[in-house]
């Protein structure tokens, strides 16, 4: 189901910094805190606090990679989500990067974002965010210096994506992208 909203009206994401707090909609942030710190292992007490497992889900196998951002066009033309996955990013070096976010909605049957839910997110250099299953999201932005980010997904995802002939929309390998543009009538921008 999709609503009518006029031809070519911008409309400005909001731009805040992420905390665990305003993330929960959308993720769960990963910090230099430990992730729910008291997983009992017995080796180095003392000097080593173990955290509970991320809850990272995928199908099939998990790829790790990186990859290098670099400022571009404050236009968000593309929104995803992964239904049978729970993505991470996480910014490494000295520079934090942006994560667009749209919280997840495919259990009441919708195959768009709600706009109203879209988010700019900046992460703080060296710390990241595990998105929801079903979370829209666009690749992580560079907000001014080029970032590195690792990602944690599934080969599934990946090929579905460095398969795809062109930039369109797809719907394959688990991966639903949209062109925003095209399928609400808005014009979806970051300030920076």
């Amino acid at each position: 189901m999709s609503v009518q909203i006029d031809e070519g009206v911008v409309m400005e994401v909001p731009f805040v910094d992420a905390t665990p707090q305003n993330l929960e909609d959308y993720g769960v942030m990963i910090t230099e805190t430990v992730h729910r710190p008291g997983l009992s292992i017995p080796f180095y007490k003392g000097s080593v606090e173990e955290g509970q497992n991320l809850d990272f889900e995928y199908t099939g196998k998990a790829v790790i990679r990186t990859a290098r951002i670099s400022h571009r066009s404050p236009e968000i033309t593309w929104l995803e989500r992964h239904l049978n996955m729970t993505q991470i990013f996480v910014g490494l070096g000295t520079a934090p990067f942006a994560m667009v976010l749209g919280k997840p909605n495919q259990h009441s049957g919708q195959n768009v974002p709600r706009l109203e839910d879209v988010c700019a997110f900046r992460v703080p250099a060296g710390q990241g965010v595990m998105i929801h299953a079903g979370t829209w999201h666009d690749f992580p932005m560079a907000i001014v210096d080029p970032v590195t980010v690792l990602t944690m997904n599934s080969d599934e995802v990946v090929h579905a994506l460095a398969h795809a002939k062109s930039a369109d929309e797809m719907d394959a390998g688990d991966v639903y992208k949209i062109d925003i543009r095209r399928r609400t009538g808005r014009i979806l921008k970051v300030p920076f």
